[in-house]
């Protein structure tokens, strides 16, 4: 925190850019939304799952994948999770009634800290999960090799349809989950889906989710009219007022959780999605691959730009691997005025934010439902982490905007290239 205000930075024009490259909508979606086939067949054909599961929210995709390991396995209750994450996957595990146990990044990295890995898993560990970024792609095969013999889970939520060698991710561990929610690239305003490896883990899935599952007739009408709203508001005009405003005002009463949108119950609802929200993301989907490629083009051309400023640490996964490039992670080095320089971009209208506002410990309603563990280095990496959106809807007068602002700063701050 820093009681000092932070500079204003000047947008160019008067809207507001979204944090993530979220797939523009289009109202066609929602009033003639039929295809020939399904949005499972669809997901499937496109990206060469055997088989996959919808369900209500990427949250509810990890509560179903923990119960069934809990089954498989009940002599187990501890999960492994990065300490860089989102608190959902922690409130997952607590509604599946297991312990979770935070892992420490690996310096200056999103990677997970895999010697801290190791001293970590014991005999009551039922599963890891490694984390799959917007712009960054975990080695899915370099935690199987530190703790062979645990479940692998992947946190997907960020990252459908990217690939690691060619294949998608979620298929490198043993189960995987995705996100369809706002911003998630993808969205049915609220979703989410399951895949795994086995034919048998996959069925175990589904019967688990079956059985978790309740009707919410009304909810579901509320989920569909909402995702009318996104439609009406994903636009610069809509997310001033929708995103940006309520971001602004919580940054001024120095609610940092608030402005990351990382404040969640701590239960967990398993609701069926509706055939109609199912039909419009399946019509949405024919536009993914042209979206996913722009999105990529735009991650690339700010990373490049920002390669050439001293101090900063430009997240790109490696070269054999896509992400869903939804935004951008940099790390800026430590100065005593970084924080007012995150805190006066994350402020503007440039789509600058922060993926989670600190550490998972550190979030205070976690702290009841996790291991004690060091992860100094996730600490570190929150603390200096920002997020720049690879969408169109960023204006290039914004994106210089961004730019010139870190290269001013790295100058001012004396950082040597």
């Amino acid at each position: 925190m820093t009681k000092d205000a932070p500079p204003r930075i000047a947008a160019p024009g008067w809207g507001e850019a979204p944090p993530t490259a979220g797939l523009l909508p289009r109202w066609r979606d929602l009033f003639f939304p039929s295809r020939p086939d399904t949005l499972e067949t669809a997901i499937c054909k496109r990206y060469l799952f055997p088989d996959v599961e919808i369900v209500s929210t990427g949250t509810a995709g990890l509560l179903i994948a923990f119960l069934y390991l809990k089954r498989q396995h009940p002599g187990r209750n501890v999960i492994i999770v990065p300490a860089y994450t989102c608190p959902l996957v922690a409130i997952a595990a607590h509604a599946a009634g297991l312990r979770t146990l935070a892992c420490d990044t690996a310096p200056a990295s999103l990677d997970l800290d895999l010697g801290h890995l190791a001293r970590l898993v014991s005999p009551e560990t039922l599963a890891v999960v490694p984390t799959h970024y917007g712009g960054w792609l975990a080695d899915v095969e370099a935690v199987r090799r530190t703790c062979p013999g645990v479940a692998i889970v992947e946190d997907a939520a960020q990252a459908f349809c990217a690939t690691w060698n060619g294949n998608s991710v979620g298929m490198a561990g043993d189960i995987g989950i995705f996100s369809f929610g706002a911003g998630k690239g993808f969205t049915i305003y609220e979703g989410g889906a399951l895949v795994a490896r086995e034919r048998e883990t996959m069925e175990g899935l589904r019967a688990t989710a079956a059985g978790l599952t309740s009707p919410d007739r009304l909810g579901e009408f509320g989920r569909a009219l909402m995702l009318a709203g996104y439609h009406a508001a994903f636009n610069p005009v809509g997310l001033r007022p929708v995103y940006g405003a309520p971001k602004r005002r919580a940054l001024a009463r120095d609610d940092e959780i608030g402005a990351t949108g990382d404040r969640f119950p701590l239960h967990v609802d398993v609701t069926r999605v509706g055939a109609y929200r199912k039909r419009v993301g399946r019509a949405a989907l024919d536009r993914l691959d042209t979206h996913l490629a722009a999105s990529r083009s735009r991650f690339d051309t700010i990373a490049d730009r920002l390669m050439t400023i001293p101090g900063l640490t430009i997240h790109r996964p490696p070269p054999h691997a896509r992400s869903s490039a939804t935004s951008l992670l940099v790390t800026l080095a430590a100065h005593p005025e970084r924080e007012l320089l995150i805190r006066a971009l994350w402020r503007s209208r440039l789509g600058v934010s922060r993926m989670f506002s600190r550490a998972l410990a550190d979030f205070p309603d976690m702290k009841p439902l996790l291991i004690p563990s060091d992860t100094p280095n996730a600490r570190a990496l929150a603390a200096g982490t920002i997020t720049i959106t690879t969408s169109s809807l960023l204006s290039d007068s914004a994106e210089n905007v961004i730019v010139e602002t870190l290269a001013g700063f790295a100058r001012a701050a004396g950082w040597q290239s």
